[in-house]
């Protein structure tokens, strides 16, 4: 098993590699385009701002690679920014494109309070694929400004759990061979190496 995690130059390697270490695997830290074909699992962290990511996977020209990547139907996890840019439309720093796999805005939580940071229960959605691995009102560590708003009410199957009662931010998006969680897994102890080893190994927590 080949795991490969993005360097996008602004990004937290450090805490996701050593999570997966830990389970026993040795991941590849992805510098080249031609790395790729190499894996079989791809991870997209997230620490950072929205259009300077995208500047920097187009500059390294992984933009391109991660969408080719998703359409081989191997799965992709991305984290906090690493989901959100497979949204259609990020505002962080001014307007940019991101994969669209996810009709969605990315926009900031709350003008007056925009930081969400801590520890925050996830309110998981009827499916019993992920209620399987982690129990409903399991506390993940989040730390951002911006959130994942649908722009379709077809959209909202892919939201497999959220958090904050009043602005249901997406926490669990899986869309085919596609899961973004908006928490940090690998800064959430051992729910959080139980979700990234179900990640690795679960092949039916994909729709």
């Amino acid at each position: 098993m080949k795991i490969g995690i993005i360097d996008y130059g602004a990004c937290n390697l450090s805490s996701i590699y050593n999570s997966i270490y830990r389970l026993g695997y040795d991941p590849l830290i992805i510098n080249h385009k031609n790395e790729f074909k190499k894996l079989d699992r791809l991870i997209i962290p997230g620490v950072g701002a929205a259009k300077k990511c995208i500047q920097n996977l187009k500059e390294k020209n992984f933009f391109n690679e991660i969408l080719k990547f998703y359409q081989t139907g191997k799965p992709i996890l991305g984290i906090c920014l690493g989901m959100q840019i497979f949204g259609k439309n990020l505002y962080e720093h001014g307007k940019s494109s991101g994969f669209a796999i996810i009709d969605s805005d990315i926009i900031k939580i709350n003008k007056k309070n925009p930081f969400n940071i801590g520890w925050c229960e996830i309110k998981i959605e009827e499916d019993l694929k992920i209620a399987k691995i982690i129990p409903n009102n399991s506390c993940f560590y989040f730390c951002h400004s911006y959130f994942m708003k649908f722009n379709t009410t077809n959209e909202i199957q892919y939201c497999k759990a959220f958090t904050d009662d009043k602005n249901k931010i997406p926490s669990i998006v899986i869309k085919n061979n596609y899961i973004g969680t908006q928490f940090h897994p690998e800064k959430s102890q051992g729910i959080g190496e139980k979700f990234i080893q179900n990640f690795i190994t679960n092949k039916d927590l994909f729709n």
